[in-house]
C-alpha cells in the first residue's frame, strides 16, 4: 500500500509543484507588501530542492547535468534572498551588489548543465545544429545591441556599473545558443525536456524585458511582470526534475535530421532579418551612430557567413543523399536481382526434393490431379508408388549417409528407366513414385517391370562400397475419380506387394481394397480389445523330454472380437505392431503372465520352478521404457525374476544389434532370462549365437516339421552342439508326432512343446493340468 502510495506520488509530484507556485506567484501579483518580494528566493529554494530530490527518485545517468542546474538554482535562491532584503528593509538597493556577482555566477553553472547534458547523449558535433544555433544567438544579438548594449554604451555609467550590465546579456546570448543547440539536436521529445525548454525561455524573456526597459529608461518598466517571469521559470526548472520522464534527458538519442524543415527555416530566417530590420527603421538613431551601424552590420555579416556556410552544409547533405539513394537503388536492383533468384530457387526448393533433386510430394500431386483430368486418363495413365524393401536396415547398419547416397542413386536409375516425359517423384523417406501418361501399348505390369529390373545390379555408393536393395511397386493402371483415390489405390497394391514377399509388382484390384478395409478394422477394433476386455492369455506347457515333466509355460496371446469367432495372432499381431499397439498389448500380456506364474508357484505342487515365456517384439524391446515396466511388473506381481523368459525373435536380436544387445543386457541384469525364438530361420543366426546375450534357444518348428532327412538331422545336430558349447538350453517347438517326440529326444535335445503333449490352455485348465498330471505320458511309445 505505501509503496502504491509512493509511486502515485512521484508521478504526479511535478504538477502539484507547478500549482502550488502559480499559487504563490499570484500571491505576489496581488500583495504590494515589501515581504512579497522574499517570495522569490523561496520558490528559488523550492526549485532547488525539487531537482535534488528528482535525481534522487529518478536516477538520471549521469547525473552531473542535473546536479549542475542545482549548483545555478542555487546560486539564484542566495542572490534573490540578498536582493529580497534590501526590498524588505526598504533600502535603496545598490549597483553592483554582491547579488549581481551571484546572478552571473549562475549563468556559467547553467551553460555548463547545458553542455554536460548534450554529452551524455554521444552525439558528437552536428555542425548542424551548431550553425543554426549561432544564428538564432547573432539574430538576438542585434536586438541585444539595439536594446540594452547600445544605450548602456551611451550612459555615463562607470567602468565596474557598466561592465555588470554588460554581462547580463551577454550571459543570456551564452544560455540562448546552448539551449538552441540542444533543442536543435534532440528535438522536444520528453515532457520533462518541455518544460526544461519552457524553463530557458521564461528565463531570457524575463532578462530582456527588464533590461532593455532598465537600460532604455533607467528604470524597469513592469518590473512585476519580470520577476513572475523569474519565478515561473524556477517552477518550470523544479518541475521538469520532478517529471518522470526526466530520466530520459540525459539518454536522449539526436535524430540526426540535417534537412531544414518549413518551421526550422522560418525560426533561421526571422533573425537575420532583424538587423537590416533595425537599420531600416533607424531604432534608437542606428544611422546615425557609426559604432552602432558598423555593429549591427558586423553581426548581419557574420549571420551570412553562417548562412552561407549553413546553406553549403546542405548542399553537402543534399549530395550524401543523393549518392545514397543512388547507392540504394542500385542495391534495391541488386536485391530485386537475387530476390527473383531466391524466387525462382525457393519455388524449385518448393516442389523439389532436396536431396535427390526429383519432383516432391506437392509438384507430383499436382501433375497427378492434371493428368486424371484428362477424359483418356483412364486408359493411358499409370501410377507407380515404388518402396524400398528393408532401407531402414541400410540406415541402421552403414549409416544414414551411407542411405542417403543410396537414395539419390535409386532416383537417378528410376530417371533412366522412366521414358521423357515421365515423372518420377521421391514422396519422401524411401519411397518414390512414377507417372506415365499416354502409356497405351505397354501394359502397366511390363512398364512396373522395367523399374525392377533396375534393382537386379547392386548400387555402387563412394569408395569400394555396393549395396544390394530390392523394391516393392504398388501399380494403378485404372482411372480414379481423384488423384487421392489413385494414390490410395496404389499404397493398397504396394501393402499387398509388401505382403506377397518383396521384391515385386502388383497391380491394384478391387479385392485388395477390401483386404485392406479388413485390415483398418482390425486396427479399429484392437484400439478397443483392452477396454473391453476381449485379450485374453493362453499358455502351453515346456516339457522336459527326458522326464516328461513340466519344467515351464509360454504365454501365448488370444482375441476374441466381440462374440465373434478368435481371430488368429497371426492375423491381428502384425496388426498390432504397425500400429504400436503392441506396447500397451505386451505391456498387459506380460503382467497377466507373471501375475498367473507367482499365483501357480504358489497354489500347484512342484510348481515353484515353473518358468513362464513371453514373446517380446521388436517395437517392446527398442522402447527405452521397457525396462522399467518389466521391473514395475516384477515389482508389483512378486514374481521371481529368474522364472521370467523373454522370447525375442532372431530377426529382432540382428536388426539394429547393438542397441538391442545393449537393452537385452540390462534385462538380464534384472534376472530375467532372454530366449532366441524361432532360431535358424535367417540371417547366419548361428554366427549371432556367441555375442547375443542369451539363455535359450527355441529351434523353429520348420526343422522339426520337415522330418528326418541327413540334412535336416545335420542343422539340428549342429544346433544342439552349439547350444551345448555355450552353455544355451534348447527347446524344440511345433512337436505334433510320437515320432518326432522321439527323434528329438534321440538327439539329446532336453525341452519341447507342441500339440503332442498339450495345446495352449486357458489359465485354469492349465492349473488343472499342472495339478493332476506331474509327469505327462501322452504315449506309452515315449519314455
Amino acid at each position: 500500500m505505501q509503496e502504491a502510495q509512493s509511486k502515485q506520488l512521484r508521478r504526479h509530484a511535478w504538477w502539484w509543484f507547478l500549482a502550488a507556485g502559480a499559487l504563490v506567484i499570484i500571491v505576489f501579483l496581488v500583495v504590494t507588501a515589501p515581504v512579497r518580494h522574499l517570495f522569490s528566493p523561496v520558490l528559488a529554494a523550492c526549485a532547488t530542492v525539487m531537482i535534488l530530490v528528482g535525481v534522487r527518485w529518478h536516477r538520471p545517468r549521469p547525473s552531473r547535468s542535473w546536479y549542475l542546474f542545482a549548483a545555478g538554482m542555487g546560486l539564484f535562491t542566495v542572490a534573490d534572498a540578498t536582493f529580497g532584503a534590501f526590498q524588505v528593509a526598504g533600502t535603496p538597493v545598490p549597483f553592483p551588489t554582491p547579488a549581481d556577482v551571484l546572478y552571473l555566477a549562475a549563468y556559467p553553472c547553467f551553460a555548463a548543465g547545458l553542455i554536460s547534458l548534450m554529452a551524455a547523449w554521444g552525439s558528437g558535433v552536428r555542425w548542424g545544429a551548431v550553425l543554426d544555433a549561432g544564428i538564432i544567438t547573432l539574430g538576438m544579438s542585434t536586438l541585444a545591441w539595439a536594446f540594452i548594449v547600445m544605450p548602456y554604451l551611451r550612459s555615463h555609467l562607470s567602468e565596474l556599473p557598466l561592465a555588470v550590465s554588460l554581462a547580463y546579456p551577454l550571459a543570456d546570448l551564452l544560455l540562448l545558443g546552448m539551449a538552441a543547440k540542444l533543442v536543435f539536436v534532440s528535438g522536444i521529445r520528453l515532457p520533462a525536456f518541455g518544460l526544461f525548454t519552457l524553463w530557458v525561455g521564461a528565463t531570457l524573456i524575463a532578462d530582456a524585458l527588464y533590461y532593455s526597459t532598465l537600460a532604455t529608461t533607467g528604470a524597469p518598466i513592469a518590473a512585476d511582470v519580470s520577476y513572475a517571469l523569474w519565478m515561473a521559470s524556477y517552477l518550470l526548472l523544479g518541475a521538469g526534475a520532478l517529471h518522470p520522464s526526466m530520466a530520459g534527458t540525459t539518454r536522449l538519442v539526436s535524430h540526426g535530421q540535417e534537412r531544414l524543415s518549413a518551421a526550422r527555416m522560418t525560426v533561421l530566417t526571422l533573425p537575420a532579418l532583424l538587423g537590416p530590420a533595425l537599420l531600416i527603421a533607424d531604432v534608437g538613431g542606428l544611422r546615425g551612430q557609426p559604432m552602432d551601424a558598423v555593429a549591427i552590420a558586423s553581426i548581419v555579416a557574420a549571420l551570412t557567413v553562417l548562412l552561407v556556410v549553413r546553406i553549403m552544409l546542405l548542399a553537402r547533405f543534399a549530395e550524401a543523399q543523393a549518392d545514397q539513394a543512388r547507392a540504394r537503388a542500385r542495391m534495391a536492383e541488386d536485391a530485386l536481382g537475387r530476390q527473383t533468384s531466391l524466387q525462382q530457387q525457393l519455388t524449385h526448393q518448393a516442389f523439389h526434393d532436396p536431396l535427390t533433386g526429383l519432383p516432391n510430394r506437392a509438384l507430383f500431386f499436382e501433375q497427378l490431379e492434371h493428368a486424371l483430368r484428362r477424359p483418356a486418363a483412364a486408359q493411358t495413365t499409370v501410377l507407380l508408388l515404388i518402396d524400398l524393401d528393408r532401407f531402414k536396415d541400410i540406415n541402421d547398419s552403414l549409416g544414414h549417409p551411407v542411405g542417403d547416397e543410396l537414395l539419390i542413386t535409386v532416383g537417378q536409375r528410376l530417371l533412366g528407366a522412366a521414358r521423357r516425359n515421365d515423372t518420377v517423384a521421391r514422396m519422401g523417406g524411401d519411397e518414390f513414385a512414377v507417372l506415365a501418361d499416354d502409356l497405351k501399348e505397354t501394359p502397366a505390369e511390363t512398364y512396373a517391370q522395367r523399374f525392377l529390373d533396375r534393382f537386379k545390379e547392386p548400387f555402387a555408393l563412394s569408395g569400394p562400397r555396393s549395396v544390394f536393395i530390392t523394391a516393392s511397386i504398388g501399380v494403378v493402371a485404372t482411372g480414379p475419380t481423384t488423384f487421392h483415390d489413385a494414390l490410395r489405390d496404389a499404397d493398397i497394391a504396394l501393402y499387398a506387394a509388401k505382403e506377397r514377399g518383396r521384391n515385386r509388382a502388383e497391380l491394384f484390384e478391387p479385392a485388395m481394397s477390401l483386404a485392406q478395409q479388413s485390415h483398418a478394422r482390425i486396427a479399429q477394433d484392437l484400439r478397443h480389445a483392452l477396454p473391453r476386455n476381449e485379450l485374453a492369455v493362453h499358455y502351453q506347457p515346456v516339457i522336459h523330454l527326458p522326464t516328461g515333466q513340466v519344467t515351464g509355460v509360454e504365454a501365448l496371446l488370444r482375441w476374441e472380437r466381440g462374440g465373434r469367432s478368435p481371430t488368429p495372432p497371426e492375423v491381428f499381431v502384425p496388426v498390432a505392431e504397425e500400429t504400436s499397439l503392441i506396447r500397451p498389448i505386451g505391456a498387459w500380456v506380460l503382467r497377466e503372465a507373471c501375475r498367473h506364474g507367482r499365483h501357480w508357484h504358489e497354489t500347484v505342487p512342484k510348481a515353484g520352478a515353473l518358468s513362464v515365456a513371453v514373446n517380446v517384439s521388436g517395437r517392446q524391446l527398442k522402447d527405452h521404457s521397457f525396462l522399467d515396466t518389466v521391473r514395475q511388473v516384477l515389482n508389483e506381481t512378486g514374481f521371481p525374476p529368474a522364472s521370467l523368459v523373454l522370447e525375442i525373435t532372431e530377426s529382432t536380436l540382428v536388426t539394429d544389434a547393438e542397441t538391442t544387445s545393449a537393452h537385452i543386457r540390462a534385462l538380464r541384469d534384472l534376472g530375467v532370462r532372454i530366449s532366441i525364438d524361432d532360431f535358424g530361420t535367417g540371417y547366419s543366426s548361428l554366427a549371432y549365437l556367441r555375442d547375443l546375450p542369451a539363455d535359450i534357444v527355441k529351434i523353429d518348428q520348420s526343422f522339426v516339421l520337415q522330418g528326418s532327412s541327413h540334412a535336416n538331422t545335420s542343422l539340428v545336430q549342429a544346433i544342439l552342439r552349439i547350444g551345448h558349447a555355450l552353455d544355451l538350453d534348447v527347446i524344440a517347438e511345433g512337436i505334433e508326432t510320437p515320432h518326432q517326440a522321439e527323434r528329438l529326444h534321440s538327439l539329446g535335445c532336453p525341452h519341447g512343446q507342441g500339440f503332442y503333449y498339450a495345446p495352449p490352455m486357458a489359465p485354469q485348465a492349465l492349473e488343472a493340468y499342472l495339478t493332476t498330471q506331474a509327469i505327462l505320458t501322452p504315449s506309452s511309445s515315449h519314455p
